[in-house]
């Protein structure tokens, strides 16, 4: 534990308030009310970073979902867990997968978010020159979503794939999104922890 996880730092996590978003006329809020987001995007309080250090240092898995025994209990990352304390919808049993759906490709998705296509610069996707909407969409999955430290100004493949599917409504299952994000923070050597107050509220 003092070798590898004392010290990892965690994502601070951020907080929502849909309702001012759609007292204010965007657009975006239903996609991710249809995704059942609500609850999870507004959570709030306190976190605790050295229970959540001890769950990823501890974690196991069982069929993919995260599990791990903190305070003498055995906690899971599964569908009831998750949507009892953050509304989250799905069951860890399916990741979206880019060859899923036919009408994937990053670049053409990715000119569809754009103001002006003439001044877009396709080699890097900065969400900058994005339609005001899906600009925000954007940020929410790099801080929230899928959350990480920096660059979320850059969208990755996978950000672009988020974005794709949320905008056609296909329902995603997020708690393989979860379970996927913590897994990989996991694996990395000093990766930062994602999720403090969703994992916190599990404990």
């Amino acid at each position: 534990y003092f070798e590898w996880y004392a010290g990892r730092r965690i994502i601070p996590p951020k907080t929502l308030k849909l309702e001012w978003f759609k007292n204010e006329s965007f657009s975006f809020p239903p996609l991710l009310e249809h995704q059942e987001l609500g609850k999870f995007l507004e959570l709030e309080g306190p976190y605790y970073p050295e229970l959540i250090r001890l769950f990823l240092c501890f974690a196991s898995s069982n069929e993919g979902i995260m599990q791990s025994v903190v305070k003498c209990k055995l906690t899971k990352l599964d569908g009831p867990t998750l949507k009892e304390v953050a509304g989250l919808s799905g069951d860890g049993s399916m990741k979206p997968q880019p060859f899923n759906f036919g009408d994937f490709e990053e670049l053409t998705t990715f000119r569809d978010f754009q103001r002006n296509l003439e001044t877009t610069n396709y080699t890097k996707f900065l969400a900058g020159g994005m339609k005001k909407n899906s600009r925000l969409i954007s940020f929410i999955i790099t801080w929230m979503l899928k959350p990480r430290l920096h660059n979320h100004a850059q969208m990755s493949r996978d950000d672009i794939f988020l974005m794709h599917v949320i905008k056609k409504k296909i329902k995603i299952d997020w708690v393989s999104v979860v379970n996927d994000c913590i897994w990989k923070a996991r694996r990395k050597e000093d990766g930062p922890i994602p999720y403090a107050l969703l994992l916190s509220r599990t404990f």
